[in-house]
């Protein structure tokens, strides 16, 4: 049986259960309710969080909610779904998610993602949240460079949520 047929059958508009639900639409049980709030929580208190499950359990959709429910005027959310592209493609993609090109040598562009991220808080009064989905794939280098970029004002203070997912 086609899913057109069984679209029609059941009269519905969509197909069901598809990963284009809005984050209003999402089923709301207990475990997800739990992990939204932790994940709201890291993303209040500029923290570095990480959410652990099985495959498909949900990491990614909590986080989507978590984000969903935040006012865009005052977040910017940067989003990878392959750290695979090692330190190197993180810093880049940092950097071209806050509206800049990156710069050739690692160490030019280390100092501007830095900047990058420091002007985001300071100049547009936005906090930047960054999720590393997949960071089980992160190898020591890597997440050893994403916590250096965590440090800001000698410690007192962190440029950005880090969720690695």
């Amino acid at each position: 049986m086609s899913i057109d047929r069984l679209r029609s059958h059941y009269g519905l508009s969509r197909v069901p259960f598809g990963k284009d639900l809005a984050a209003g639409m999402l089923h709301a049980h207990r475990a997800h309710q739990e992990a939204v709030a932790r994940i709201s929580w890291c993303i209040s208190e500029q923290a570095i969080g990480v959410v652990t499950g099985e495959c498909g359990a949900g990491k990614t959709v909590a986080a989507r909610a978590a984000v969903a429910s935040l006012d865009a005027s005052r977040h910017t959310i940067l989003y990878l779904g392959t750290p695979g592209v090692g330190l190197r493609g993180i810093y880049c993609a940092i950097v071209t998610g806050l509206g800049a090109t990156p710069r050739f040598y690692s160490a030019s562009l280390i100092p501007q993602a830095q900047e990058l991220l420091a002007a985001e808080a300071e100049e547009r009064g936005k906090q930047v949240v960054f999720i590393l989905d997949e960071a089980h794939l992160l190898d020591g280098e890597c997440l050893e460079g994403i916590r250096c970029l965590s440090n800001a004002s000698m410690d007192q203070t962190a440029p950005f949520c880090l969720l690695l997912l």
